[in-house]
């Protein structure tokens, strides 16, 4: 529950996203070529986290699906949160 907290708090200091409250988070990037583009560049930092495209979600909200699980510490967390915030900023919308 804790590191739920912290990744919560940390994605709405760095990113400005609004918590789940859960270990799974939502990041809704809108089109697919962003989210997959998204996806793929923490793929290749080493992050697991996937693109969910239509049909599995509504046109025009297509996201990352961040999962945070036991074997993630703060410390990976932070580093996963730092480079979504970058890749945000890189990435247009």
């Amino acid at each position: 529950a804790s590191l739920v907290a912290f990744a919560g708090r940390e994605l709405e200091r760095r990113c400005g996203i609004a918590p789940s409250g859960t270990h799974i988070q939502p990041v809704i990037l809108g089109t697919d070529a962003r989210a997959l583009s998204v996806a793929q560049a923490l793929v290749a930092e080493g992050f697991d986290v996937r693109a969910v495209r239509p049909p599995t979600v509504r046109e025009g909200t297509a996201r990352l699906r961040i999962s945070l699980t036991l074997n993630a510490g703060e410390d990976a967390t932070a580093r996963l949160l730092d480079t979504l915030a970058t890749l945000l900023s890189e990435v247009p919308a």
